[in-house]
Formats: C-alpha cells, sequence, structure tokens
C-alpha cells in the first residue's frame, strides 16, 4: 500500500479500522442526507402565502420583525430578528494552538414573512438556518465591551486584558427586511378554524374546580350543608358545558394566522435561508461534494490499515 503505518498493535488496528469506518458511515449519511435537501429545494414549487396548501411548501419573501419586535444581538447589539453566536477561548496549551467553545446561544423568538400576498409567522425552533451575514472577531476580553457586566464578570475581563488572552466571537444574524427562503410544515390557526372537544374542556374544567375545593363548594352548595349534592354536581356539570363552549366560541372569533413551523419527521428537512434558492442549493452541493470525498479518504486510509503488515 502507499502508507507506511509501521507496526500496529492489534489494539490500535482494531480502533483505527473502527475509527475509520463510523467516519465513513458518518460521512455517507451526511452526504445522503444533504443531497435529499438539494432534491427538495429543486423540486418543491414555491407557494404564495395566501393560498398555500396545509403542509410541507416552500415560500420566499422578506421578513419583519414578529409581535416581540426587534432583538439585540448579545455579542455586537445590532438589531436583528434572529442570532446565533459563539464565544470561543484560544488555548495555546501542550503547545499546540486550538479555539476552545466556552459558550454560544440561539434566539428562539418567532419572526415574520411577507411575500406580498400575506403574512406568515415563523418558529425557528429547530431549523437548519443558513444565513448571508456571518461576522467573527477577535479581541482579548470573554465579554463584548457592551455588555453590562457585575463586579465578578468585570474583574475577569480585566484579568483576560492584563494576561492577553485572546478570545473570538461569532454571530450569525438574520436582519429585518431581508429576503428570506424557507422550507417547513404551513399551517393556518384561528378564524373558526380550531375546534374543541367539548367534553374533554369540560371534564379538565371540572377537574380544576374540585382541585380548589373552596372554590368549589362557594360556587355550587346552594344548600350550605357543606357538603356536593348529586344535583349540585349536575349544576357544575352543566356550568363547565357552558364554559367550554364560550371557549369555543371565543376561538371562532380569533383572526386566521399562518404559521411556519418544523415538520418533526425525519422525511421532511425544515431550513429557514437568507441566501437565494440557487445559492443554497450550490451549498448542499458542495457540502455532499466535500463529505464523499472525506467518505473515499476514510475507505482509502481503512484498507491501508486493514492490508499493513
Amino acid at each position: 500500500m502507499f502508507l507506511d503505518l509501521g507496526p500496529l498493535s492489534a489494539q490500535e488496528r482494531i480502533f483505527l479500522l473502527l475509527l475509520f469506518a463510523a467516519l465513513c458511515a458518518g460521512a455517507l449519511w451526511f452526504v445522503f442526507s444533504r443531497l435529499q435537501h438539494f432534491r427538495l429545494i429543486a423540486d418543491t414549487p414555491t407557494a404564495r402565502i395566501r393560498s398555500a396548501p396545509q403542509g410541507f411548501v416552500e415560500l420566499t419573501g422578506h421578513v419583519i420583525s414578529g409581535e416581540d419586535g426587534m432583538l439585540q444581538a448579545p455579542l455586537s447589539g445590532r438589531s436583528c430578528v434572529w442570532f446565533h453566536y459563539t464565544v470561543e477561548e484560544l488555548d495555546d496549551s501542550n503547545d499546540r494552538r486550538r479555539w476552545r467553545h466556552i459558550r454560544s446561544g440561539t434566539s428562539h423568538h418567532w419572526f415574520q414573512i411577507n411575500d406580498g400576498t400575506g403574512v406568515c409567522l415563523i418558529n425557528p425552533a429547530g431549523a437548519d438556518v443558513s444565513t448571508r451575514h456571518k461576522h467573527s472577531w477577535q479581541a482579548s476580553a470573554p465579554y463584548p465591551g457592551h455588555m453590562g457586566l457585575d463586579a465578578r464578570a468585570a474583574a475577569g475581563v480585566m484579568s483576560a486584558v492584563l494576561s492577553g488572552e485572546r478570545y473570538r466571537y461569532t454571530e450569525r444574524l438574520i436582519f429585518e427586511h431581508e429576503p428570506i427562503y424557507a422550507l417547513g410544515t404551513f399551517s393556518t390557526v384561528g378564524g373558526g378554524r380550531d375546534q374543541l372537544n367539548l367534553a374533554a374542556a369540560a371534564r379538565d374544567l371540572l377537574r380544576e374546580w374540585k382541585q380548589d375545593t373552596e372554590q368549589l363548594h362557594e360556587r355550587f352548595d346552594t344548600d350550605g350543608d357543606g357538603k356536593i349534592s348529586m344535583a349540585e354536581w349536575q349544576q357544575a356539570r352543566e356550568a363547565a358545558e357552558q364554559e367550554a363552549l364560550q371557549q369555543q366560541q371565543q376561538l371562532h372569533q380569533l383572526p386566521s394566522m399562518n404559521v411556519l413551523s418544523d415538520p418533526d419527521d425525519n422525511q421532511h428537512p425544515y431550513i429557514l435561508s437568507t441566501l437565494d434558492e440557487a445559492e443554497l442549493m450550490q451549498r448542499y452541493r458542495w457540502i455532499s461534494f466535500g463529505c464523499f470525498t472525506g467518505s473515499l479518504v476514510c475507505i482509502w486510509l481503512f484498507l491501508e490499515i486493514l492490508l499493513a503488515k
């Protein structure tokens, strides 16, 4: 073979064979996963929010802030509707320089997409998010300068600055008014579409009332004997059914809202991207190619170790 691996013990050979077999399997899984995403993006037609079917759809439009308004990125302080950040520390111990993860975070606030025909709420939880805006910079403190710090954190910052330690910040952001591509499960709620199970809702109300004995007797112990008779319990049941009916009427009065969320199955991905569709497909194509190349390297190394003498 091409590599001179030198003598390997039986334990080392087995470990390396298992390692490269696992790496190859993982790389191939990633190849097929990203190719599936590529095909779904290519084959799913773009729907309009006003006429989108219920279920798995592709949407394009522009970002607008959600009901909570704009967010502030934790590291840069910039206004955005979604962020993901990472803070890393330079570790040069053992004569090897590498970046060690310290902390990271992702926003879960909902925002909206407008395609000119309607507005759809976006729940970013569980999404594979690709952003055009990614910023990375280095500093000598573990906290950005704009963050309010308590005394202990401030002391840590000064210690880091004086000792010359280096930190790397990375932020990925989605800004308001950016174009966005979205692939996920579309559903319309409210507007009379939601139907309560009236019997179950009434039972839940009765169970809740029974937990507050004082209130239950105050409302339904009409003869004041400190007990709920069969007739009084029947009145409580009728009251619970009436309240369940009122809850249903309130649901009917709610306005319609369109929501895009995670399909929560293994067959359909949930993708949000401020890259356009062509750029996103190109990215998945290159990722698949890179992972396939990595799997071939792992196979070659596996064979080298297997056939080494």
